[in-house]
């Protein structure tokens, strides 16, 4: 009676929390460095500091949410709004130490309590070794390109690769655009920067990117490599192609050109993007695997860049490509009907025809010449004679690749400058039918070509100008910078807008 009498006395005095600290070691509890006034699902922390309470990404914190339990935060960022500063942190998911008995706030960590490290903190939200914290997803994103906040304004670059945790796995994405947005946070606003990321995919070694069928949730981490650091692996296999490396990154990206050579590709851009640069890359590939390669040449630029590979010169002579210009323009000018223009035309044709037949034999026959075969028509100014030769060349070409199937090499068909001998019709003023049914034979060849071995590969400025028909059967499209809006909408049916409503300019 006398004990408990004298612990009431004593109580109001504080004496008996006096000689429980004595014998604490964990010292006084940590004050509380905020209050958690939001939190944005799954993991987005909001909290209202107090005082001059530090909030820096190098000092992990830890929260106590209302239920009770403690984990460490990853602070971001701290705004001043209406006389306070509100700060917004990352939850590790890593579980913290109690630090008192408070709930819903932000407490500094004592003395004693051992924190994890920044490569620890990291690995919980995702983002794996040598990765550095760049942002998080924010909303309308889409499985084929994420939105995400930046954290700073030095921290994103065009094309920069970013990558994030998306069921269990690491999906890549490439920044397409950025902008700048604001979000009314109580009474003030708060302005920030939004970066737009195309999906990649997963990266396979020695294999490529694969499309993943889902996006990342709200407010999921977003990462890149550390300063100094880089993902370095090859997305493909020894012996492919390269197309080059993905900008801020050691990632090599490329395919294997020859296995799908007879998968027809498409080269677009205009004048000076580069093109023609990566054709040449491309044509020298097809011949180291044996691909026998003809290339429809109007710039007069395939003899000389390829001078070292000794092509065989598969044109035409000048007289008789002048010859033939005449004869077509006798049929246009001739009587009603033209009947005598045209059976000395239809002749004409058939001659040329079997010289051209026996050329393309030879070449395609020749185990030992050189496998680089051109056709030059630069000296070619009647349009019309341009689609005859061209015409004559690739059924040439195919016949021969049907009548010996199984025994004829593999052809890929090079035309450069392809809006003048597979052009849209429509846009580019042929009007008589007969221009027009070359046209269509012409497309019509090239896509029954892969059937016999016989790939293509088209070079054009404007989709706008070069046959749908052709342009719609090419698998694979490499398109560089383009302007016109025929262009934009082409590649956006193809690619897709990127989530942003604009593809830019450049886009590989």
């Amino acid at each position: 009676m006398l004990f408990w009498g004298l612990f009431i006395a004593l109580w109001p005095l504080r004496v008996p929390e006096l000689l429980t600290s004595w014998f604490d070691r964990r010292g006084p509890p940590s004050k509380p460095l905020g209050e958690i006034v939001r939190i944005d699902s799954p993991n987005i922390l909001r909290v209202a500091l107090d005082g001059e309470a530090k909030w820096s990404p190098t000092e992990p914190r830890i929260c106590t949410l209302p239920r009770g339990k403690s984990f460490w935060v990853q602070p971001l960022y701290s705004q001043f709004q209406e006389g306070r500063l509100l700060a917004t942190g990352l939850v590790t998911g890593i579980e913290a130490p109690q630090q008192g008995m408070l709930k819903n706030c932000v407490v500094h960590p004592d003395q004693e309590t051992i924190r994890p490290g920044l490569d620890a903190i990291t690995q919980a939200l995702g983002g794996g070794q040598n990765a550095s914290l760049v942002g998080f997803v924010v909303e309308r994103s889409s499985i084929g390109a994420i939105r995400f906040e930046t954290l700073e304004q030095s921290s994103c670059r065009d094309g920069m690769l970013v990558w994030s945790e998306v069921g269990g796995e690491r999906v890549y994405y490439q920044v397409v655009s950025g902008e700048t947005q604001e979000e009314a946070f109580a009474a003030d606003k708060h302005g920030f920067q939004v970066a737009t990321a195309a999906q990649l995919g997963t990266l396979v070694e020695q294999s490529g990117f694969s499309k993943y069928e889902w996006l990342p949730a709200m407010n999921t981490p977003v990462f890149s490599s550390s300063p100094g650091c880089a993902v370095e692996t090859a997305a493909v296999a020894d012996g492919d192609f390269e197309l080059g490396v993905i900008p801020k990154s050691c990632i090599r990206v490329g395919g294997d050109f020859a296995a799908h050579y007879n998968y027809h590709s498409a080269l677009l851009g205009v004048t000076g993007s580069g093109k023609t640069e990566l054709a040449f890359d491309m044509i020298r590939h097809a011949l180291k695997k044996g691909i026998r390669v003809v290339c429809i040449d109007l710039t007069a630029q395939y003899q000389e860049r390829l001078f070292d590979l000794s092509p065989v010169d598969l044109s035409v002579d000048e007289e008789t490509a002048t010859e033939l210009g005449q004869k077509l323009f006798d049929v246009e000018t001739g009587t009603y009907g033209a009947p005598g223009e045209k059976k000395a035309l239809g002749e004409f044709a058939d001659t040329l025809r079997g010289q051209i037949a026996a050329s393309v034999k030879r070449f395609l026959g020749d185990g030992e010449g050189s496998h680089l075969g051109l056709i030059r028509l630069e000296e070619i100014s009647n349009t019309k004679a341009t689609l005859w030769i061209t015409e004559l060349y690739m059924t040439c070409l195919l016949k021969h690749a049907r009548e010996n199937l199984g025994d004829c090499p593999r052809i890929l068909i090079v035309v450069e400058e392809a809006h003048t001998v597979m052009p849209e019709p429509n846009t580019m003023g042929l009007g008589d039918f007969d221009s027009k049914g070359l046209v269509g034979k012409i497309a019509q060849i090239a896509l029954q070509g892969r059937k016999f071995g016989v790939g293509l590969l088209v070079l054009a400025q404007r989709t706008a100008t070069v046959s749908k028909t052709v342009l719609t059967q090419c698998n694979t499209i490499i398109s560089f910078t383009c302007y016109d809006d025929t262009s934009l909408g082409f590649l956006r049916n193809i690619f897709g807008c990127g989530g942003s409503g604009s593809l830019g300019h450049e886009f590989v």
